[in-house]
């Protein structure tokens, strides 16, 4: 007999039978490998940086920026316990050095991100080329490429990162290699990779420098140029009623996305505006820059301060109330979603 008329005994057997063969049946999970919708397990949630901060500067007098490795906590999704993931894709995490200190210069497969939030006048190297960091710089250290951390200055620097682990764990191609330095040998002069591509021109003919660069020429996005260019777009074009005032980071090898698996904004939201509530399938990891509002995520309020972490999981609703201009960075996996054909946004 089939369907509902067999006998549970029979079913069980069945199911006992074909498990030992290293079978499932579909149909047992089917709504869950197939949803009407999308669904994360991942919780909205935001991480208040004065909370984290202390709790950072205590690692600082617990562990050496060597010892660790890189000295970070973990934002960890409490949808996700145990995952080391902020969204099924991505990962976040409050990274200090400390005066004097250096983050030893490795490579991995990973692509990552560093979005600074406190000091000034520290640095990575990519490849060589130091970078100096300041507030709210977007930094970048693509998948393959050596990269080091120091801070020269007298004061501790944080940056949040944020890479792709989740991702480039479920693909199991993950590795790590160590230099045999804790820096890189000094490649270019700081600032040419900027000079070269990131003002709108590209070279005609690469060098060999370039070319070890792969097509991640650019990895260095300071604040100074995004945040006049969001205040010009402000000045003259009226707010989108769903994002404010919003811009892409992009290649300018391809105009694409600013990594492979990594998209970058920077948005706007005029003081008193509420943004009209909408939802995308991409979760996405937002920082405050500047001023102060609410977020709004499925009927959920959460206060925004500058430099809190907030996390919008997929397929969640957003609205924003801007009690001051209020400038925003976030990142998504979007780019990967787009280049699979799936991204959905749901302006509600």
């Amino acid at each position: 007999m089939r369907g509902g008329t067999e006998p549970m005994a029979d079913m069980q057997s069945f199911k006992d039978d074909i498990a030992a063969c290293q079978l499932t049946p579909l149909w047992e999970v089917l709504h869950n490998l197939v949803p009407a919708q999308p669904s994360s397990p991942a919780k909205p949630h935001i991480w208040s940086y004065p909370v984290a901060r202390s709790h950072l500067m205590r690692a600082g007098e617990l562990i050496t920026a060597e010892q660790a490795e890189r000295r970070v906590l973990i934002l960890e999704n409490p949808g996700l316990p145990g995952s080391s993931a902020i969204t099924q894709s991505l990962y976040a995490g409050l990274q200090l050095v400390l005066p004097g200190e250096v983050a030893p210069c490795h490579r991995h497969a990973q692509s990552a991100l560093r979005f600074v939030l406190e000091g000034s006048g520290a640095h990575t190297a990519v490849n060589g080329e130091k970078v100096l960091m300041e507030p709210f710089d977007l930094i970048l250290t693509p998948s393959g490429l050596w990269h080091d951390h120091g801070n020269e200055t007298a004061d501790p620097v944080v940056w949040l990162d944020g890479l792709d682990i989740p991702l480039i764990q479920m693909l199991d191609c993950s590795y790590a290699e160590r230099y045999n330095e804790n820096m890189f040998p000094v490649t270019r002069e700081p600032g040419d990779t900027r000079h070269r591509y990131g003002r709108n021109l590209r070279p005609v003919r690469r060098t060999d420098h370039d070319a070890a660069l792969k097509d991640q020429p650019l990895f260095h996005y300071p604040f100074a140029e995004w945040r006049e260019a969001l205040g010009t777009m402000a000045s003259s074009t009226a707010p989108d009623a769903y994002d404010g005032h919003k811009y892409e980071f992009i290649n300018p090898l391809h105009g694409g996305a600013t990594m492979k698996t990594i998209s970058c904004f920077c948005q706007l939201i005029p003081k008193g505006m509420t943004t009209l509530p909408h939802r995308s399938t991409d979760g996405v990891i937002y920082t405050v820059c500047e001023g102060e509002g609410t977020a709004r995520i499925s009927h959920q309020d959460y206060p925004l301060s500058p430099q809190d972490v907030l996390v919008v999981p997929s397929w969640n609703s957003l609205e924003i109330e801007a009690a001051d201009d209020l400038v925003l960075f976030s990142f998504s996996d979007k780019t990967v979603q787009d280049k699979l054909g799936v991204w959905r946004e749901e302006r509600l």
